[in-house]
């Protein structure tokens, strides 16, 4: 129970988080970043809602949560908690293995020091310890003062400091704007072709690429798990990957990608590639792969490139076959479709030398 603004004792009803919730996880951490902005306006911004929204989106693709929850008011979420599970990793060292839980949590600012708070790491440190979890971590700006007292109520130690100093960077490490890296760090070149330009992807490309991930024709050959889930994936990117819009005279026509295998035993690069149906059949994705070959050939070095596209997608296997990919073998069960069931997949490479 807890006094709500305005009224008497009000239930804090805390639950897990749905789908359902996600608008007002939006605007709980919207609100969040102006609590922070204003209490610590040197390291701290306050974000639009679709920059929010976005950078949630990104996050979450890059880092997926294990869980979360909601702490709810007559049916209004007024807080949220989010957790990911952190295992030891590597060989044993000094600082001692231990399974941890990292959480994240916000509070509506009317309802701070109202319980929400207390009731959500009570609910966060129950999960954790059905989950194996042996240590509760969070992170906190130093001008937090309001949280640091909570958490230290709930038993929280600091155990460590991070400490910064404000330097300027010398004028020639400061990238112009337009320029793009991808999750390496490494800048994403732009390829012009006579037909078309394959440009780095970036955040502004996210509706006209859920629209491409929506056709038909797509859905009926990529990622089972929806066009939302995709786009999230592709825009954070990952290491060791590459994405590229298709741009066919100003239009959003698809995107290419390249995975990059840099171990030097094993160097090779991948590509993989879809393109909305107004623009299939016209040549274009022959012109994008093979623009894409050759500068992973050329310019990143590789010496050999695969690509894998479904056994019976026989239009594909013709545009990677002008291109010069020749097929390796069956992969059988493959992957999975939209209809629940695995099929084969045809494993394709290309040596250097070999692009035509």
């Amino acid at each position: 129970m807890s006094g709500a603004p305005g009224e008497g004792l009000i239930e804090i009803v805390i639950r897990p988080a749905t789908v359902d919730d996600e608008d007002a996880l939006v605007a709980l951490q919207h609100a969040s970043a102006i609590h922070h902005a204003s209490i610590d306006p040197a390291r701290w911004r306050i974000p639009t809602l679709d920059e929010e929204m976005m950078s949630r989106r990104y996050w979450h693709a890059v880092k997926p949560r294990d869980d979360a929850f909601v702490a709810v008011v007559g049916g209004q979420a007024i807080g949220m908690v989010e957790l990911w599970l952190r295992r030891p990793a590597g060989p044993p060292g000094a600082r001692i293995a231990m399974l941890k839980a990292d959480l994240a949590i916000s509070v509506a600012p009317e309802w701070r020091g109202r319980g929400a708070g207390s009731a959500l790491l009570s609910a966060a440190e129950e999960w954790a310890r059905a989950q194996g979890a042996e240590r509760m971590v969070l992170d906190l700006s130093s001008a937090n003062a309001g949280a640091l007292r909570l958490y230290e109520r709930m038993g929280y130690e600091i155990n460590a400091f991070e400490m910064d100093k404000p330097i300027e960077p010398d004028a020639g490490t400061v990238d112009e704007p337009g320029l793009v890296r991808n999750a390496d760090g490494e800048l994403v070149p732009t390829l012009e072709g006579e037909q078309l330009t394959l440009r780095p992807i970036t955040a502004s490309d996210r509706p006209a690429l859920f629209e491409v991930l929506s056709d038909p024709s797509v859905v009926a050959v990529w990622d089972t798990r929806g066009a939302a889930v995709s786009t999230d994936e592709l825009l954070a990117g990952d290491e060791g990957w590459t994405v590229w819009a298709i741009d066919v005279e100003g239009e959003f026509a698809g995107s290419i990608q390249a995975a990059e295998e840099l171990d030097s035993d094993y160097r090779h690069a991948g590509i993989d590639i879809f393109m909305s149906s107004r623009f299939q059949g016209r040549g274009l994705g022959t012109d994008a792969v093979r623009m894409l070959a050759r500068y992973l050939l050329e310019v990143r070095g590789h010496h050999r490139l695969t690509i894998d596209p479904a056994v019976d997608n026989a239009r594909a296997i013709r545009t990677y076959e002008k291109v010069g990919f020749r097929p390796v073998g069956v992969m059988r069960r493959y992957e999975r479709g939209n209809d629940g069931t695995f099929h084969d997949g045809l494993l394709m490479d290309l040596l250097a030398g070999e692009l035509r």
